[in-house]
């Protein structure tokens, strides 16, 4: 069968060493590499900025949901829209040129379900033992029934809570962008095929900050005037953040080039005043974002910051860190009851629950991801070997 998804594999008009080949056109900004030589296999190289960026996005939105005092942590919802950026782009960068028929599509399916199932089956199942066995947590919140039922959790089992119908942050909360993400990669051969054939390196770009401003007249004609929502703002947020992930990638596999070190600069810029200002100024944060995952791939002083063993650590485990910390959130509140709010010593509890959080997602990493995705690649022959970095 044609290959009717293959497009240039280490991108095309790009080197080993991520720098613009001597075949990539700067007058016309296209590339004339052979058609046999773009489709050419390349091993995929593991990125450890990117790994460390997870890492980065995870703490970010754990902070938020303690609900630290601070303006930068305040915004760290915004940390799923890096998820959703990056998602796009490891996942263009893995699978865009080997997507050719119905089993390349199962076997991608597949990988996807042994890398993201097994923690959110685990920790669905632990909230549920939760709910079952401690007195008044589930009475605790508000909507008992369409957060803690049957149907919700039946919905959540499918990763279909966040698409219509549901409560989107019903049982596990975090677990709404997952759902979000389960649906960008049922499609995600339509947004290979819609996002991946241009052959510059402007389109490419151009087209992904149209559809952040896309995002942006979105929100605002729902009268949201902040990057926060699930359901179907959720929806419409993954899907313009995910493809726009997948032409970031497309930009730097048709030659982007090392980019200023002013770049950096900007990036950072853009996040703080996203952060500080809030509000509508929460948008500015997607363009930041984007540059930051453009550095991350670089020699940049960014990508260097996220390489750091710690960091990358800790995008290592950043999906069990995200899955469970909101469960232990709720299961403290439900212990203290409130006898610490406002006092120093709910920063204390607070710091104990970060480390709690990060010593059980070492554990769940060690003991529950790496064989669900062991199993995933034994199952799946013709899957591209998984990438820490691949995105979940």
């Amino acid at each position: 069968m044609k290959n009717w998804l293959t497009f240039p594999k280490n991108g095309a008009g790009q080197t080993g060493d991520g720098h613009p080949s001597r075949f990539y056109d700067r007058v016309s900004g296209t590339s004339d590499i052979p058609t046999t030589l773009m489709n050419a296999p390349r091993e995929r190289r593991n990125i450890p900025a990117l790994t460390g960026l997870r890492g980065v996005a995870a703490l970010w939105v754990v902070f938020f949901h303690l609900t630290v005092g601070i303006p930068l942590l305040q915004h760290g919802y915004l940390g799923v829209d890096v998820f959703f950026l990056l998602s796009g782009y490891v996942l263009a960068y893995v699978y865009a040129g080997k997507l050719a028929d119905a089993a390349d599509y199962v076997s991608f399916i597949r990988a996807r379900v042994a890398r993201i199932y097994p923690m959110h089956l685990t920790a669905l199942c632990v909230l549920a033992l939760m709910v079952v066995t401690l007195p008044g947590f589930a009475e605790h919140y508000p909507q008992p029934e369409q957060r803690w039922g049957f149907g919700p959790f039946v919905a959540s089992l499918l990763l279909v809570q966040n698409w219509a119908y549901f409560l989107p942050t019903s049982w596990n909360t975090p677990s709404w962008s997952l759902s979000a993400e389960w649906f960008a990669y049922l499609l995600f051969p339509m947004f290979v095929f819609a996002t991946q054939w241009q052959r510059s390196i402007i389109a490419p770009l151009l087209l992904a900050g149209s559809l952040l401003l896309v995002l942006f007249g979105a929100f605002a004609l729902r009268g949201l005037h902040v990057l926060n929502g699930e359901g179907v703002p959720g929806m419409v947020r993954m899907a313009c953040e995910f493809a726009a992930g997948c032409l970031l990638w497309r930009a730097v596999a048709n030659g982007l080039g090392r980019l200023p070190a002013v770049v950096d600069m900007v990036a950072l810029a853009l996040v703080l005043v996203a952060t500080i200002y809030g509000g509508t100024f929460t948008f500015l944060a997607l363009p930041g974002f984007a540059l930051i995952v453009l550095l991350a791939t670089q020699e940049s002083p960014t990508a260097r910051l996220l390489s750091l063993a710690p960091v990358v650590f800790l995008g290592e485990i950043s999906y069990s860190i995200y899955l469970i910390h909101f469960m232990l959130i709720q299961g403290s509140q439900w212990f203290l009851a409130g006898r610490l709010v406002g006092t120093f010593w709910q920063v204390i509890w607070d710091a104990g629950l970060l480390l709690t959080c990060i010593g059980i997602a070492t554990l769940s990493y060690r003991w529950i991801e790496r064989p669900g995705r062991a199993w995933g690649r034994t199952r799946t022959p013709r899957a591209e070997k998984a990438l820490s970095t691949t995105a979940s």
